[in-house]
């Protein structure tokens, strides 16, 4: 592992153990085994540090839902997935970091639009590999859909509301099916 990706995997599990409190150059580069200055090498910033966890993680799950999609059903295995990852809190952790590190440096705004941006194409790519006809709207709808109920999750962070991330996904997923495909449709 380089020292890139060994500081991304450091701040990435102090993400999920202490939370994004957790996410400072010194304790990451603690937890990376490494010196500040080289953490600061390749983050100069804690937004650049944020916004390298941010990415990583949207990659990894990504990656992680192309394979999973190779199963069946495609339906419930992204829908299991992706509630999962909402549950599980890496990604929807670190977007609120990046949230709120914007409002006191607005220029946080620019590769976050960026990297919403690419999720939101990622979404659409996934619903299709799951056999869906999604188009760009129903993307964005998947896609507010999953970060409402993650942002929820985050804020009570019980059994009820991880039902809900996984009832939740489940239902959009189900309203995303065209009706000649829906199984309420295939004996009719």
């Amino acid at each position: 592992m380089n020292v890139r990706d060994s500081i991304l995997a450091a701040g990435t599990a102090l993400l999920k153990e202490k939370g994004i409190a957790a996410l400072t150059q010194p304790q990451i580069a603690k937890a990376a085994g490494i010196k500040q200055s080289h953490l600061t090498y390749y983050f100069p910033t804690r937004a650049d540090l944020l916004l390298g966890i941010a990415e990583e993680s949207i990659r990894a799950t990504m990656a992680s839902l192309a394979v999973r999609l190779a199963e069946k059903p495609r339906h419930a295995t992204l829908a299991a997935t992706i509630a999962e990852v909402m549950i599980a809190g890496v990604p929807p952790r670190v977007m609120l970091g990046l949230i709120v590190a914007a409002d006191a440096d607005p220029e946080i705004r620019k590769p976050l639009r960026k990297l919403i941006k690419h999720v939101r194409s990622q979404v659409q790519a996934l619903l299709a590999k799951a056999g869906l006809d999604a188009s760009a709207d129903d993307a964005l709808l998947f896609h507010a859909t999953v970060v409402g109920l993650a942002v929820m999750h985050q804020a009570r962070m019980n059994p009820q509301s991880a039902r809900e991330i996984k009832n939740g996904v489940a239902a959009i997923l189900r309203r995303l099916v065209p009706p000649a495909q829906h199984p309420a449709m295939k004996g009719s």
